[in-house]
């Protein structure tokens, strides 16, 4: 589900680049640098490694289009968005790599398919914690399930939007043989994204930095 270097034409990863640059300043502005003693640094290796190892398992229609897990949404919730950036990029980077051996497309990739849909299961996260209560459930089901659906349909809309604009494939191809199998690759995104919090709540809830059941005080 990465595009490749012929599908970015003209000076579309320059300005993805700058996009991206932008986009990291300002997480590495905004962050905590405080909080990060403690992060664990086995922890956060262990995450990359293990999204690098599921992005390999890709299905793919036709160059640009196809479909992996993302696993952005679990990788959010665990370090925040800031640090889940970072992340995101050295995954994007070395999948970029050893996919096409094209850096050009690193940030373009980084954008559509990881900053985001990180962006999204962030901005899901802090809606339902401003307004639900702070209740296990509801951050397993809304936060992890929905929001990584959420992000994962984002992302493949907007890599749809931008092969169609730069005219490597028409609307009705994508249409016919490639956006039909969407929802069945949605909900096992937000089954794995579900499991895993789940899992790591109930193991290991200190790895989840945004996981708070405190009640919320009138």
């Amino acid at each position: 589900m990465e595009i490749p270097a012929a599908l970015a034409p003209g000076a579309t990863p320059l300005v993805a680049c700058l996009l991206w640059l932008i986009v990291l300043i300002v997480a590495l502005r905004k962050m905590n640098w405080k909080a990060l003693r403690g992060v664990s640094v086995n922890v956060f290796c262990g995450a990359v490694v293990g999204l690098l190892l599921l992005w390999r398992i890709d299905v793919s229609v036709a160059p640009g289009l196809g479909f992996h897990f993302l696993g952005v949404t679990v990788l959010t919730l665990m370090f925040g968005w800031q640090i889940a950036m970072i992340g995101i990029s050295l995954v994007t980077l070395v999948v970029t790599f050893g996919l096409q051996g094209d850096l050009s497309v690193w940030p373009l990739n980084s954008l559509i398919f990881g900053i985001l849909p990180i962006m999204v299961s962030y901005g899901v996260y802090r809606m339902v914690q401003r307004q639900l209560p702070h209740h296990i459930f509801i951050y397993i089901f809304l936060c992890a399930f929905f929001g990584s659906m959420l992000a994962a349909s984002v992302s493949v809309f907007a890599s749809v939007g931008f092969l169609v604009l730069s005219g490597a494939y028409p609307s009705t191809y994508i249409n016919e043989t490639y956006l039909p199998f969407l929802p069945l690759y949605l909900f096992p995104e937000g089954l794995l994204n579900g499991f895993l919090t789940t899992v790591f709540i109930g193991l290991r809830p200190t790895w989840l930095s945004t996981f708070d059941d405190t009640p919320l005080r009138g």
